[in-house]
Order: structure tokens, then C-alpha cells, then sequence
């Protein structure tokens, strides 16, 4: 884990567009440092006590939860964070978090501590609005997750999780042309899925000869996007995207 001094502003992308302008300009500026950290680095640990959140800015975050207390207990994906996304903003009020915060790929965040978060929301009920509103989302997120991986066939699933991501990712201004790079293996979408590896195979595979979408290497190439979101039944109106 790399930690440097930011020395230029931040960009308005994905989810921080839910923050007027005014109040984006009072906020950036809280974000003094920079972290870095590579794929598969535990960002902060399950009970952990933080006096700081962080935005991503580039990459993708997990949260992850174990599953057991024996030797061998598995952890299981629970959420995925893009570029613009707050991966811990529920820290603030916490103090701690019940899961894990991971490094899905090589990742670059921005740090603000909660006393700087306390500063600019005293006296300001919208601001405080707009930022608890992108807590609320994250949770409609979660259950859009629950539902997907407790009633759709496996084929929908993953359709439902391509369709979500690239959704996100062009939110957040990571989209060129019909090439997304997720950079995710394909045991992190068999748990995003709740799927076995079997399953992840097979469902690649009917998505590519349906010349809907190809995913080689960590990069996602759509072809039908439409074909795409009729095969997920994707309705984005969970995600409350901004401007939406």
C-alpha cells in the first residue's frame, strides 16, 4: 500500500455527480492524499477502527464477509465499487465495518479523514442529505445483489452483473467505445453470482455465440448491448444514477 500527496483536484466522476457542484467544491479539497494499492490487498479488515473514508478513483473494490470460523472459511463477495464510488462512506457514522475492504485490481483511492466529512456537513442539512443518500443507494445496490443471486437462472446473473458494472463504469466516465476493462477473474464473478466455475464457463460461453458479449482476460467486449440488457431483464432504476 503506496500513500502520496495529492497534488492536483479530483475529477467530478460516477456517483459524486449526486453532490451538487457547490458541494463537490467544498469536499474536494478534503482529499489530501492518495492511496494505492495492488490486486488482492486487503484495503482495512472486518472491525478495524477508521477515522477516515475513501473514493475510488480508479479500479475496483470488493467488500467481502467470511463465512465460517474454521480454518479454511471462505470469503464471499458481497458488493463491487467503481471509479466514483465512496467504498466505505458508512464508516463515517460506524467507526467500523462488518466486512473486509479489498483490492480487486490494482487500485488508486483518495482519503478524507471523518473530521474533515464533519466539517463541511455541520449546518448543512442538504449536503448531509446528498451524502446520506449515497449510503442509500449502496444499500438498494445490496438488494438488487440478494435478488439477483436468490431468483435469477445462472445465464441472467452474469448478464445482470455485466449489464450493472458497465452501467456504473459509464457513470463514471471508464467506458471506451464497447470495451469495458473489469479485470475481474472469473472466480470473483462465479462469487459475485453466487456460481461455481462450471457455471461461469458455460454462461460465458452462451453469451458469446449469442453475439451479445465477450469476456477474455478481464475485458468485456459488447456487442449487442440491448441483446445484453434483454438477457439480464436490466432495469438500472435501482442504481439512481445521477441526472436519472
Amino acid at each position: 500500500m503506496l500513500e502520496f500527496k495529492k497534488t492536483a483536484p479530483l475529477a467530478q466522476i460516477g456517483m459524486m455527480h449526486q453532490l451538487s457542484a457547490p458541494h463537490w467544491a467544498q469536499l474536494e479539497p478534503g482529499f489530501t492524499t492518495l492511496r494505492e494499492c495492488t490486486a488482492g490487498e486487503v484495503i482495512s479488515e472486518r472491525g478495524q477502527p477508521l477515522d477516515h473514508s475513501l473514493l475510488l478513483v480508479d479500479g475496483i473494490v470488493g467488500r467481502r464477509i467470511k463465512v465460517g470460523r474454521k480454518q479454511g472459511a471462505r470469503h464471499h463477495l458481497v458488493a463491487l465499487q467503481v471509479p466514483g464510488d465512496f467504498v466505505d462512506l458508512h464508516a463515517y457514522p460506524l467507526k467500523v465495518l462488518d466486512h473486509d475492504i479489498v483490492a480487486i485490481t490494482d487500485v488508486q483511492m483518495a482519503v478524507i479523514s471523518h473530521e474533515r466529512v464533519k466539517s463541511v456537513i455541520d449546518d448543512q442539512p442538504e449536503f448531509t442529505r446528498q451524502l446520506w443518500s449515497l449510503t442509500l443507494v449502496d444499500a438498494a445496490i445490496h438488494r438488487h445483489w440478494a435478488l439477483r443471486n436468490g431468483t435469477m437462472r445462472a445465464l441472467q446473473r452474469v448478464a445482470n452483473l455485466f449489464a450493472e458494472l458497465i452501467t456504473r463504469m459509464d457513470a463514471g466516465g471508464a467506458a471506451v467505445t464497447s470495451s469495458y476493462a473489469l479485470n475481474l477473474s472469473q472466480p470473483h464473478i462465479g462469487d459475485a453470482c453466487g456460481l461455481s466455475g462450471v457455471h461461469i464457463n458455460r454462461v460465458l460461453r452462451t453469451l458469446r455465440e449469442a453475439n451479445c458479449c465477450t469476456y477474455v482476460k478481464g475485458e468485456l467486449v459488447v456487442q449487442d448491448r440491448a441483446a445484453l440488457n434483454l438477457i439480464a431483464e436490466f432495469d438500472p432504476d435501482y442504481l439512481y444514477l445521477p441526472g436519472s
